[in-house]
């Protein structure tokens, strides 16, 4: 069914997303499944963290399209058969835009988590995951699900970071003795 919905033998899948909290300490994420047995796994040595470093505003699209422009332009890591975006329609259009900039011919989709929605390039509406028969409408969601946690728990670690500097400061600032620490 996969290889029906998107014309290609697809043994290697990348899903990204972006988390971040009103455009602050936003990164995106990269993850990796691969048949086994006609079975798809994570590959979790080839997970990928990205720091975003271009978009300094709140736009998801404009985030996905610099890590997966940043990850394609990396020729010694082996190329999917298929990219899924978190996202929608926005999602879509921007990766569309860096496989044409990059000249790369790979079938993209996106996956809007609210609505289990899959958008694709060549329909003008999407397409309800519980059109898809079960095995397929899991695999979406599971692959989507593990790059959203990838992402998360990426995001709460430089959160993490960022607040004891914060509160260092804070204390230096409160307390006269500096032999307080």
């Amino acid at each position: 069914e996969l290889k029906q919905l998107f014309n290609a033998n697809i043994e290697r899948i990348e899903c990204y997303d972006i988390s971040n909290i009103s455009g602050q300490n936003a990164v995106g994420s990269m993850v990796i499944f691969s048949a086994k047995n006609g079975n798809f796994k994570p590959k979790k040595g080839d997970y990928r963290k990205f720091k975003i470093k271009t978009v300094a505003r709140i736009d998801d699209p404009a985030m996905m399209a610099e890590i997966l422009e940043r990850r394609l332009k990396h020729p010694e890591w082996p190329l999917p058969q298929l990219i899924i975006l978190d996202g929608g329609k926005g999602q879509l259009s921007a990766g569309l835009k860096i496989l044409k900039k990059l000249k790369l011919s790979i079938p993209v989709c996106a996956l809007a988590k609210k609505e289990e929605e899959l958008y694709l390039p060549e329909r003008k509406n999407p397409l309800p995951l519980k059109s898809l028969s079960s095995e397929l409408a899991f695999l979406f969601q599971r692959i989507r699900d593990e790059a959203h946690r990838f992402a998360i728990s990426y995001h709460r670690a430089l959160r993490s970071q960022g607040l004891a500097p914060l509160k260092i400061r804070t204390k230096l600032r409160q307390t006269p003795k500096a032999s307080y620490f």
